[in-house]
């Protein structure tokens, strides 16, 4: 039998830890190394050629002559002979990161995908049920199951800001391939005469640079602001990154790019200019207030506005493709017209537009509408769903994060919206927006469920008193 020493005081009795109680953790905020967490070498290349290929970048110019890249078949879609070796070449990139998946994380990594999103690719593949092309949905169907498990692949390897710098690094390979394309094959690297000769580069459309673009500036924006560079040479090389993307932004001449970069490069200098939690919802609210300001005064002054960005009143004819999506919608609201058909071939729902209106556009230039089209509001509905749980976990991680890294969700929270005001990137096979958000989600939520289990500092068994002392306890 041996006596235990014990405080005699109250004050030392609560300073000291209680008896047969394990270490106590603090309760850790996100970690630097978590959001800076980067995966093997074999990993980084997947990743990055994933990317890259998500974009719709290279392939379109590696794939198809110069006249071919605007070319319209029955299907709705440009024509190209290099599908099969396209579809070859996506499908060994999501086995691949199938693959890795359950080597490195298990079966169990699936529960950090986001259930409403899951539940969206289901009924993607049902729609084919009611789809008027039943082969071509079910066919990009398994390519939307594919993209979201590469994004799950993402977002369980890379941390934040490494992935916003994975991000940047790509952004500024396709701004240097770009550049080279518009001025050594301007065949390939420009538009077409008829529709302004602007920069496309190594992507199949301006739009597609100027969104990369957008992107690019904006992750290299943030990773800057994170991780401050101390070196000039460093600092000179990160700054001619940013003049080139720049660059080429302006030179594709995409208006929507342009306002997406502004906002997302506003909303980061926004977000990372100060790290308490208060400051940050303060500058949110009063951030929120300006766009809602700004918004009431662009739709009071809208002709001028889209004069000065050298669009006309229709918005490049996009409102006269919602009004018609709008029109559509009224017929089959629930369920809509079976994911990515509503286009697809003369026969499809969409051609009517094409014949009553001269336009031959190939989706509804905009995400929520086109989404709707596809798997009506019931599809809507559950992306909504979704992005009210990663606003929700935003909100819940951002206040204990010191690093400052969870951040970044907030900004990339409204570049999705602003992507899809005035183009289709939101339910896309092979396309990088749903990626994104099925990477940033399981991000999160792989933060969110790591930062639950952190244990609390435990209380322990206090021993017993006697007058206000401690009484040793005897051990056999």
């Amino acid at each position: 039998m041996s006596a235990t020493p014990f405080p005699r005081n109250r004050a030392a009795l609560a300073a000291a830890p209680a008896a047969d109680a394990p270490p106590a953790r603090p309760r850790t905020p996100l970690l630097r190394s978590a959001a800076d967490l980067t995966p093997s070498l074999f990993d980084q290349v997947v990743c990055a050629i994933g990317l890259i290929l998500l974009w719709d970048a290279l392939l379109s110019v590696m794939m198809s002559a110069p006249s071919q890249r605007f070319i319209l078949r029955a299907g709705g879609a440009p024509e190209s002979s290099g599908d099969t070796i396209k579809q070859l070449i996506f499908a060994g990139l999501y086995a691949t990161a199938l693959l890795r998946i359950v080597m490195l994380h298990g079966v169990r990594a699936f529960r950090y995908l986001s259930i409403p999103m899951a539940l969206m690719v289901v009924l993607a593949i049902a729609s084919s049920q009611w789809s008027h092309d039943p082969s071509l949905t079910i066919r990009r169907s398994v390519a939307l199951v594919g993209t979201t498990i590469f994004g799950l692949y993402v977002g369980l390897s890379y941390g934040e800001v490494a992935l916003a710098r994975l991000i940047h690094r790509a952004v500024f390979v396709l701004a240097v391939l770009s550049a080279l394309l518009a001025v050594g094959l301007p065949s390939y690297g420009l538009m077409p005469a008829e529709q302004g000769s602007q920069w496309r580069g190594v992507f199949s459309h301006k739009n597609g640079l100027g969104d990369a673009m957008a992107f690019g500036l904006t992750a290299g924006l943030f990773v800057l602001r994170s991780r401050p560079v101390t070196d000039t040479m460093a600092l000179v090389w990160r700054l001619g990154t940013f003049a080139i993307m720049a660059g080429c932004l302006a030179m594709s001449g995409s208006a929507t790019a342009l306002i997406v970069a502004m906002a997302g490069m506003t909303l980061v200098m926004l977000v990372t200019h100060r790290q308490d939690a208060g400051s940050l919802a303060l500058e949110l609210y009063g951030g929120t207030m300006v766009i809602m300001l700004a918004a009431i005064f662009a739709l009071l002054n809208l002709e001028s506005i889209v004069a000065l960005l050298g669009r006309d009143i229709t918005l490049t004819g996009r409102t006269l493709i919602w009004d018609f999506a709008f029109r559509m919608i009224e017929q089959q609201p629930v369920l809509g017209y079976g994911f990515s058909a509503f286009w697809s071939g003369l026969d499809a729902p969409g051609a009517l537009f094409w014949r009553t209106s001269g336009r031959f556009d190939i989706h509804a230039h905009n995400g929520f509408i086109q989404t709707t089209l596809d798997v009506g509001l019931l599809g809507l509905g559950l992306f909504l769903v979704a992005y009210v749980i990663y606003l929700s976990r935003i909100a819940r991680i951002v206040p204990v994060d010191r690093s400052g890294a969870a951040r970044w969700h907030i900004v990339f929270a409204m570049m999705l919206l602003l992507g899809n005001v005035a183009e289709s990137s939101l339910l896309i096979q092979n396309g990088l927006l749903w990626f994104l958000f099925t990477a940033f989600q399981t991000r999160l939520a792989k933060t969110v469920h790591a930062h639950a289990l952190t244990p609390r500092p435990a209380a322990g068994r206090r021993p017993k008193l006697r007058n206000g002392i401690p009484v040793a306890e005897s051990r056999s």
